[in-house]
């Protein structure tokens, strides 16, 4: 059973911020639900986080997001084979590129930003230190990595994508 459990906890160990960088940027991707019928898929799109901030737009996902942090933001893989399969299913897969030296690496935490943030008691709580510890990240740089289960890059801004193939996507996938 310890063998078990040391190999399982290896697998789900977290990828570090430069496994994912090449020449100084990272590749991100983002699902979008497919378009209704007789509506084309764009080739192109702006992911914008003000869509994060509307209840009318906000997904089931991103509601959870909310709950830990009202900071407008945008979501994307780094790698689309640790997607959730509930938001990939029927959606179309965009990608973008951006400079890694604008994605702040929460896991690592270089620079303190968590610790400063965190409450002295309570440490980092839902839409109170997490929104500041956020906010604070969002007037630094334009987006952040972390993660869990699966990496994210969290973007603060505004940002174009283009549509991946479908050919290509399933290739991505794995």
């Amino acid at each position: 059973m310890k063998t078990i459990l040391e190999g399982f906890r290896g697998y789900i160990q977290e990828a570090d911020f430069s496994k994912y960088t090449q020449g100084g940027n990272i590749t991100l991707y983002h699902y979008m639900r497919k378009p209704r019928f007789g509506q084309e898929v764009e080739e192109t799109v702006v992911i914008d986080p003000k869509y994060f901030s509307d209840p009318k737009t906000r997904s089931y996902y991103t509601n959870k997001e909310y709950q830990v942090s009202s900071v407008p933001r945008t979501f994307w893989y780094v790698d689309p084979k640790q997607r959730e399969r509930q938001i990939a299913q029927g959606s179309t897969l965009y990608t973008a590129t951006i400079s890694a030296d604008k994605i702040y690496d929460l896991r690592e935490d270089p620079d303190g930003y968590k610790k400063a943030a965190a409450h002295p008691i309570y440490g980092l709580r839902k839409g109170e230190e997490w929104n500041t510890l956020l906010e604070k990240l969002r007037e630094d740089y334009e987006g952040v990595f972390y993660g869990g289960s699966f990496d994210v890059v969290s973007l603060f801004i505004p940002y174009s994508a283009s549509r991946v193939p479908e050919e290509e996507q399933a290739s991505l996938e794995g």
